[in-house]
């Protein structure tokens, strides 16, 4: 309102050539994007300065300018300054060679009381509304201002003494301005009493007076409104709350109130029937304060007062009373923390207590009904956040763990002939093994930042800190059982494989290899001659990085057509296996050394009698991530280097207790690189694919860890030492005609080349290559040279283990329209904004008939983030329940500008991208799901404000910077 007011003052003088703004209240500040609009519409250099270091700098550009614009100077200087020069003070203003420009009509003051007077066509309004004291109040609650002041005309047209003045501030800050200058009613006590008493303080030394008539009114309120000019404000608060927290787990809370703090046992005079309507009131008047006063009452209980509560009173050891305090809390995230880690370390400990846990996962991942608008259901801190994920890995990581452990217990009950390739798809899909590795890792993470603790160490109860040491035990533990129960899957695996891979080569019989993509999955699901059709080849992509990070994207927008048992070649190597689904033939078919455009028109002559051919495409983006795009036809090609070279520079590292970790974890590579490669490269050309269009996905290979055994490989057998990498060897003669010891070929699994279709012989120069046989490694073990450095990286590939050979092999289809139970609108907002000023972004979230169906509201969690490239700024998350009619996602933010580049300041503009990331769960899949949108808008940088070049202990020396306004 005020900028508007100050702009028609500009108005009248947009046609002078000289205009000065005095602004000494900086009624302006914020405004500089209406300012900078209004004087590049109407040409004039805009100079807004509150000291002469500033003013004196711009003032000599403007006048070396041969252009000679139009002038407008905002000077900034308070009236204090002008009035009274100090000499620990920087000076005002002077510039009397601009003044003698101007005319009366072009110096314009900018002042609240003359705003004021215009808005509300009062003269009355006091020369104090100019006082800095007054004034700061005013600007920050000027609607409610106005509000309070059409109460006291309504009262009085000609009435304006000092304490109505004092008293519509009060009312307006207290936000019940509609109150002012009538009787208080219950509303208005829990505004004054709850909401406002930091205010209430502020007023206090303001204005003592008008706060001494509110706390009069307030001992006539009931209880706890009536303590608070007996005990204080804060002690009545944080009594009421802790008041209601032990109220919804016992019926002695009075009595516990007192015990925790003998002090509060006057004010433990409170109905229960009392507690639970004034919390909803308190919840709905402002929920913001509800929960930082919840928070500032858990900053300051006690160890020993956590313990009485906890341990001694409510017996959390039992996990029958855990869950019931979980169950029961709707207001302290501190209690459901602590009790959630007690209920963590009973899930790893191997006696879980199962009908506790059932209710526990129906509290933390499930619960609607009033919990859903309480303060711990829409609490949405981090530490939060991490403890329900670290309480949800848990759980997955023993339902995992113990389908791993019946499967091997099947498999050791099976003949050879019974283990196919289709069980151990069955067993590392459908039962979800795949998933084991990163949720360890992920729970690892979480549980090894020491972040998971809801406070200080010195406040939370022994008992507690001493779970999360045990918790990290039992996942030591279980780790080590869960690789040991790995390898002896893929002991299976390797013997499976060595019986039954040449027969895979010979014909297409259960599975598709990666050779075959072309002619088993590309053309029995795409007619080139009617459809569109877009294949995205992962390099590295394992079937768990599908599952997790990818799958959960695409299923809003896309159907799934088919879902392919698919291996990898042997050797599991990029030059191999990726070239091969090119190529669409085995490499004893192919020229190796062509590239993958040349490789893949030959593959769909050959397939599809495509007679034309496939030409590279430059990405129109950074194309993080990407290694190359094909067109060709009516097939568009992308290849992504997801993890691949990451993966390699991974390497193992010694701990204390001599075991060996990976220095970087799965989930660390997971989450920071991968993840942050699929949600924006990769959607974003996803999520621009014509509907009808068929999706094809698959993988080169996956990857697995490293054996860190070592089995010697003797130089004589290979052609040079290139031919032998940890994960297999390429010998120039059988290991047999090589005279191998029993130790090697006891543990490694050997192929003829012909049997694997790999070529025989090879030439690089004047060298010829002639191969023989290639052996792989038995699980633990790599392979090495003699005399040489043995140091395996933590993930590789190239071998054979269910890791590395079984990929996702997909298709999908683009949906025609969007279905699922939610829609999203595009993101609506400003498209530019000047720095410094606010931006805001609005979606709409809508159910879909299908979410109508469920008749009931769907709770959404979102995400929010700006930056470009890797470097990003995240917004706070946020927590909805959509209904029919419909929720709003609203960010309102100012643009941070740390990661602004030279050349970005050289053109003056920043680019942005916001995404934002909806994600919610549907009851009826078992599946969580995800919707994204993304918004372009541009930070034109603020050119004509200085930077001040000096510090500002150096400004305060030469007296040029004002210590106050």
């Amino acid at each position: 309102m005020l900028k508007e007011w100050a702009l028609s003052k500009l108005e009248r003088v947009k046609d002078h050539k000289y205009v000065l703004v005095r602004d000494s209240l900086r009624l302006l500040l914020g405004g500089e994007g209406i300012i900078h609009n209004f004087g590049t519409k109407e040409g004039f250099t805009v100079i807004i300065a509150s000291t002469n270091l500033v003013f004196r700098e711009l003032y000599e550009q403007y006048l070396s300018d041969p252009e000679n614009r139009k002038l407008l100077v905002i000077d900034r200087a308070s009236a204090r300054r002008r009035m009274k020069i100090e000499k620990s003070k920087a000076p005002p203003l002077l510039y009397p060679d601009f003044l003698v420009n101007t005319t009366e009509e072009s110096r314009i003051d900018i002042n609240l009381r003359d705003y004021l007077v215009e808005k509300t066509s009062d003269p009355n309004w006091p020369k104090e509304v100019n006082e800095l004291r007054y004034a700061r109040l005013i600007i920050k609650h000027l609607p409610q201002i106005i509000k309070a002041h059409n109460n006291l005309k309504s009262v009085s047209q000609g009435r304006f003494t000092d304490d109505d003045l004092k008293k519509i501030i009060s009312f307006a800050v207290l936000g019940i301005p509609d109150s002012a200058f009538k009787k208080l009613n219950p509303e208005d006590y829990w505004k004054i009493g709850i909401a406002g008493y930091e205010v209430m303080e502020e007023l206090n030394r303001i204005a003592p007076e008008i706060t001494k008539i509110i706390i009069d009114e307030l001992k006539l309120a009931p209880a706890p409104f009536c303590f608070i000019a007996d005990y204080g404000t804060e002690a009545v608060i944080s009594a009421f709350y802790l008041s209601v927290i032990l109220s919804q787990h016992t019926e002695q809370w009075q009595l516990l109130l007192a015990n925790i703090d003998p002090s509060l046992q006057p004010l433990s005079d409170i109905k229960k029937e009392f507690l639970e309507e004034a919390t909803k009131r308190l919840v709905s008047v402002d929920r913001k304060q509800a929960q930082k006063d919840i928070e500032e009452l858990e900053n300051n209980l006690s160890k020993e007062a956590l313990n009485l509560i906890l341990f001694k009173h409510l017996k959390i050891d039992n996990m029958e009373n855990c869950a019931s305090v979980i169950e029961k809390e709707f207001y302290s995230i501190l209690m459901s923390s602590l009790a959630l880690i007690l209920a963590v370390e009973n899930m790893l400990s191997g006696k879980i207590s199962a009908p506790a846990h059932k209710k526990i996962s129906k509290v933390i991942f499930r619960r609607g009904g009033d919990y859903k608008n309480s303060i711990a259901g829409t609490n949405s801190s981090q530490k939060w956040i991490d403890l329900k994920r670290t309480y949800q890995l848990a759980n997955n990581i023993i339902v995992f763990k113990r389908n791993l452990d019946a499967e091997i217990k099947t498999l050791k009950s099976l003949k050879k002939e019974e283990l196919t390739f289709k069980l151990f798809r069955k067993i590392w899909i459908d039962k979800e093994i795949n998933k084991i590795e990163y949720s360890l890792s992920a729970l690892e993470r979480l549980v090894n930042t020491g972040n998971l603790l809801p406070g200080e160490e010195t406040q939370i109860p022994s008992r507690i800190s001493n779970a999360l040491n045990t918790i990290s035990s039992y996942i030591q533990k279980i780790s080590k059982e869960i690789h040991l129960k790995l390898g002896e899957l893929n002991r299976y695996f390797q013997d499976m494989v060595a019986r039954s891979y040449k027969l895979w080569v010979k014909k297409q019989d259960e599975l598709c290899l990666t050779s075959q993509f072309l002619e088993h999955c590309l053309k029995p699901h795409w007619d080139p001659q009617k459809e569109k059709a877009v294949l995205f080849i992962f390099d590295g992509m394992r079937y768990d990085i599908w599952d997790e990070f990818l799958r959960p994207n695409l299923e809003d927008f896309t159907e799934e057509l088919a879902d392919m048992p698919a291996c990898s070649l042997l050797p599991s190597e990029t030059h191999i296996t990726r070239k091969a689904i090119s190529a669409g033939t085995f490499p004893d078919k192919f020229n190796s050394d062509n590239k993958e455009d040349i490789l893949l028109t030959q593959g769909l002559k050959r397939i599809f009698n495509y007679t034309g051919s496939v030409e590279a495409v430059t990405p129109s983006t950074y194309g993080i991530g990407e290694t190359v795009r094909y067109r060709g036809w009516n097939l568009e090609v992308y290849i992504f280097e997801l993890c691949d070279k990451a993966l390699h520079e991974i390497k193992m590292k010694i701990l204390p207790d001599k075991s060996q970790v990976p220095s970087r974890p799965l989930a660390f590579v997971y989450e920071q690189h991968i993840k942050d490669i699929i949600d924006k490269e990769v959607m974003s050309i996803m999520r621009n694919i014509e509907p009808g269009t068929k999706i094809f996905i698959t993988a080169d290979h996956g990857f697995g860890s490293a054996g860190m055994d070592r089995l010697e490989i003797d130089d004589d057998w290979l052609n040079d030492n290139m031919d032998c990498s940890y994960r297999n060897a390429w010998l120039k003669k059988s290991l047999t005609e090589a005279g191998a010891s029993t130790k090697i070929r006891e543990n490694v699994v050997e192929f003829s080349v012909e049997d694997l279709r790999m070529p025989s012989t090879e030439k690089f120069g004047n060298l010829h290559k002639h191969y023989a046989s290639i052996i792989f490694p038995g699980v633990g073990y790599s392979l090495a040279r003699p005399n040489t450095h043995f140091k395996p990286p933590a993930y590789t590939h190239g071998g054979i283990s269910v890791q590395e050979l079984l990929i996702p092999m997909i298709v999908l289809r683009v949906k025609d329209k969007e279905e699922g139970l939610i829609n999203l609108s595009d993101i609506k907002g400003n498209f530019e904004i000047l720095e410094g000023e606010e931006i805001e972004f609005s979606l709409k979230i809508t159910l879909t008939d299908k979410g109508k169906e469920k008749d009931e509201e769907i709770k959404v969690d979102v995400d929010g983030a700006y930056g470009a490239g890797q470097i990003k700024e995240t917004l706070p998350d946020q927590i909805l329940y959509v209904s029919e009619k419909g929720e709003n996602i609203i960010y309102r933010f100012k643009p941070a500008m740390n990661s602004v580049t030279a050349e970005e300041r050289r053109k003056g503009l920043v680019e942005r991208t916001l995404t934002i990331t909806v994600k919610y769960w549907d009851l009826d899949k078992k599946k969580s799901f995800r919707k994204s949108r993304f918004f372009r808008f541009a930070v034109r940088l603020n050119s004509e404000q200085v930077v001040r070049r000096v510090p500002a202990s150096l400004g305060n020396i030469l007296g040029l910077t004002p210590r106050n306004r």
